[in-house]
């Protein structure tokens, strides 16, 4: 009869070396939250109503998917031996220097934007306008405001750089098998792809610009020595700025 000591040790090393199995292993991570976008989208249920006029954006189809994945996340992470600091989140952070990084970080990449992105994107004919229709729930809505900025700490902040960047970028190269420079502006694409396509409700413009942007974080992830803390600042904080913008009527 086989024990828990003997079959822990073979799960271990089946999920840490073999490609096919690592292969699965992101899509089933991803598969939830992938769901729960295409389900919410095309269900239209993309807000949770609180009271009066004040909504929690994202739907619950969205976030019980999200937290399926999160979920199998770290189940997989238990079951492979890897704890947070593999995915870049130091346990005892310097918390003064993880923000002054994710300020320098947010910086870069709103220069990015303006300087590189922006323009492109507008270089490119025929292109239907970014759809951000479902943020103007937040305008002149201080309550929703409030309310949606805690919750996007979270949701964008921490929960999107830890899968995309934290998980799938290091993930993908246990998939390639090398740690080349080669390997890691593929993962850069493949991972900036999927972030974009994850945001497929902003239509094409949206997917293609927060692909991007996606991209530009995933090389500030690799900037600051795969240190997680920083990111999740720097996402946060842009998309503050960009709520705030929606809730002054921008």
């Amino acid at each position: 009869m086989r024990t828990n000591n003997t079959i822990y040790p073979r799960i271990k090393n089946l999920l840490n070396g073999n490609k096919l199995v690592i292969f699965l292993e992101i899509t089933l991570v991803f598969l939830p939250m992938y769901l729960g976008l295409v389900i919410s989208d095309s269900m239209g249920i993309n807000q949770i109503p609180l009271w009066g006029d004040v909504v929690l954006l994202g739907g619950p189809i969205l976030y019980l998917g999200a937290g399926l994945s999160l979920a199998l996340l770290i189940l997989i992470s238990w079951l492979r031996g890897i704890n947070w600091e593999n995915y870049g989140l130091n346990r005892s952070p310097n918390w003064f220097r993880e923000i002054l990084l994710g300020i320098g970080v947010a910086f870069a990449v709103l220069g990015i934007v303006v300087l590189l992105i922006n323009p492109a994107l507008r270089a490119i004919p025929n292109m239907e306008p970014r759809d951000m229709s479902r943020f103007d729930v937040l305008t002149n809505n201080l309550p929703a405001l409030l309310i949606n900025l805690v919750m996007m700490w979270f949701t964008a902040g921490f929960l999107e750089e830890f899968m995309w960047r934290g998980y799938l970028m290091n993930r993908l190269v246990d998939l390639f098998g090398s740690q080349t420079k080669l390997t890691w502006v593929f993962v850069l694409i493949v991972s900036a792809v999927i972030f974009g396509v994850a945001h497929s409700y902003q239509g094409t413009l949206g997917m293609l610009k927060t692909g991007a942007v996606g991209f530009v974080f995933g090389l500030a992830y690799l900037a600051v020595g795969r240190n997680l803390w920083p990111l999740i600042f720097a996402h946060a904080l842009i998309d503050s700025i960009d709520f705030i913008t929606h809730y002054l009527g921008g």
